[in-house]
């Protein structure tokens, strides 16, 4: 659901949640932060940030690239 703590210092590069808030903000991100003052990116976010499909669209995808090949199997009948 969200990124994790190793993950979001992957991210941004820095360790202390303060430096994180102020690159996901310069850096246009969108975030909350929680009560313990540490942000929090939700990882569907984070995965159509860096242009990963959707589970839909992945799906889509894949339905619409595999279709049989009736025309090979005719020929083969034949």
């Amino acid at each position: 659901m969200f990124l994790t703590a190793d993950e979001l210092r992957e991210l941004t590069g820095y360790i202390y949640h303060s430096r994180q808030i102020e690159w996901l903000r310069c850096h246009n991100w969108k975030f909350e932060v929680t009560a313990q003052q540490r942000p929090k990116v939700a990882r569907s976010y984070f995965e159509s940030r860096l242009g990963a499909p959707s589970p839909r669209q992945a799906v889509e995808s894949v339905s619409s690239a595999v279709r049989p090949n009736f025309q090979a199997i005719l020929q083969v009948q034949r």
